[in-house]
């Protein structure tokens, strides 16, 4: 429990190092985000003349904005390539050699960092409702939305480590992970919320994880989801998260005989 603890102390360093850098990269990228996402449904409602859409008004489709970015970076992690890249440059052997298991020291970084993206998107969706306001406030709603993408992020994580234990059989696992992230956002309600999707498609993703990842929990958060379809929404996380262990731990089974990495 020690380790773990110093894992996690030493991946915050890592991540508040270049401060300035962080904060300037994360503030644009979610700005220019926002204000396109705006500009673009502002335009939309003004040319169907209508205040909304399949219950969003313009003021809750541009929070949905705010926290879908923010949302995915919860999910990504220490993002693409976390495992792949050890895997073909050789220090992916330390694993095998030192006393600490691969998955868990991974899995600690991993979401070290999305934890640090959680208390991010506390904090801005706090801000939004002091500076804007205009939406009814529930502290438990937002806590829920949190802890929602905080599972959602351990779901996700062992989807990507089994993409990225691919590595050890192709050379290249960079294409897929891309995939993966834009079938996750698009699919997720990341690019277009779920409730514009046509019903049908709606029912088939309801299947899939893709809906719990991004969806569930910015609506939670937003106060557009009852309470007990995000309860239930986190046990379909956990059975999803299982699923993909079980997968994760076949992979593995076979893929640590094909490895031929020789550097630490």
């Amino acid at each position: 429990m020690k380790g773990l603890a110093s894992v996690i102390s030493m991946e915050f360093r890592k991540i508040l190092a270049y401060r300035s850098d962080f904060w300037v990269t994360f503030i644009g990228q979610t700005l220019i985000q926002l204000i396109v996402a705006r500009s673009l449904w502002q335009s939309i409602f003004e040319s169907n003349q209508v205040e909304s859409m399949q219950g969003f008004d313009l003021n809750m489709i541009t929070l949905y904005y705010l926290l879908v970015p923010i949302g995915t970076r919860i999910l990504a992690g220490q993002n693409i390539g976390f495992l792949s890249r050890e895997i073909y440059d050789g220090t992916f052997t330390r694993y095998l050699i030192y006393p600490v298991n691969v998955f868990v020291y991974k899995s600690t970084t991993y979401l070290t960092h999305s934890l640090f993206y959680c208390f991010q998107l506390f904090f801005i969706y706090l801000i939004y409702q002091i500076i804007f306001g205009g939406m009814t406030f529930h502290p438990e709603q937002l806590f829920l939305g949190v802890l929602i993408f905080f599972v959602a992020s351990i779901c996700y994580m062992f989807l990507c480590m089994m993409v990225e234990l691919i590595a050890l059989w192709a050379d290249n696992v960079w294409t897929l992970m891309v995939m993966l992230k834009f079938f996750v956002t698009f699919f997720g309600g990341g690019i277009i919320p779920m409730d514009f999707f046509p019903l049908w498609s709606q029912k088939i993703l309801a299947l899939t994880p893709f809906p719990y990842l991004i969806s569930l929990p910015v609506k939670t958060m937003m106060g557009l989801m009852p309470l007990n379809e995000s309860i239930t929404g986190i046990g379909v996380l956990i059975v999803w998260s299982c699923i993909f262990l079980g997968m994760l731990q076949l992979l593995w089974s076979k893929g640590q005989k094909s490895y031929t990495g020789v550097g630490i």
